[in-house]
């Protein structure tokens, strides 16, 4: 499948209820959210740096209709390699964010697509242009940018490593920033790919919402028409 240039998107994250007619649970091999978390995490398994379960997670997946087509979409939470094969052992609360190879422990935030057959057909790593090093730590919000566009819009949050840790429970979440991406898909041969465009938005911004980066991107594109989404 092609995508149009102006391709009509739409995404949902009703998942049904995951019940059969007669009240049992709808086996694994047939419950699409369940068959998305399993075709993700093999694939997060195979890139991430903390192959520990407990240093990588799974945002909230969503399907994603593209003219009617269906795919899904999963935002992943891990640190990649940065080279063939490397490993970060986390050092933890002796010297937080470190690995005892000697690298800094980070996280990146992904999103993922998958074909109606759960097979990868696209990934894109969210581009935080920060000076720091930084540890994203979840996916809040993602959303078309508009349904006649194909184009989507999607909220991450992240910290610096080297932010002072909280010292008390009313601290957690003070070092957080928010910010959210304009990403444009297109297809080749059934894979989508993916441009994550910043003209408008900037990187980083303090754009914490979805509507918000909306108003943001239509005030952008009425000053200047040739940073429109096509």
């Amino acid at each position: 499948m092609q995508l149009p240039a102006a391709a009509h998107i739409r995404l949902s994250s009703d998942w049904g209820v995951g019940l059969l007619p007669n009240g049992h649970l709808v086996p694994d091999d047939q419950n699409e959210g369940k068959q998305l978390d399993k075709a993700a995490l093999a694939i997060v398994r195979d890139r991430t740096a903390t192959p520990n379960a407990t240093r990588f997670a799974l945002e909230l997946g969503f399907k994603l209709f593209v003219d009617q087509e269906k795919f899904y979409l999963q935002p992943t939470l891990y640190m990649p390699q940065s080279r063939p094969g490397e490993v970060c052992t986390s050092v933890g609360k002796v010297t937080a964010y470190q690995c005892k190879e000697g690298q800094r422990e980070t996280q990146a935030c992904h999103i993922g697509f998958f074909d109606n057959q759960f097979h990868e057909v696209g990934w894109h790593t969210i581009r935080i242009n920060e000076s720091v090093p930084i540890f994203c730590n979840a996916v809040p919000a993602v959303g078309a940018y508009d349904a006649k566009q194909n184009a989507m819009l999607v909220t991450v949050q992240y910290f610096a490593i080297d932010h002072k840790p909280a010292a008390k429970p009313s601290e957690i979440g003070s070092g957080w920033k928010r910010m959210t991406v304009l990403l444009r898909l297109t297809s080749d041969n059934g894979k989508i790919n993916v441009e994550q465009d910043d003209r408008c938005l900037g990187n980083p911004n303090q754009v914490a919402t979805v509507p918000d980066a909306k108003r943001s991107l239509r005030r952008c594109t009425a000053s200047s028409p040739s940073l429109a989404v096509h």
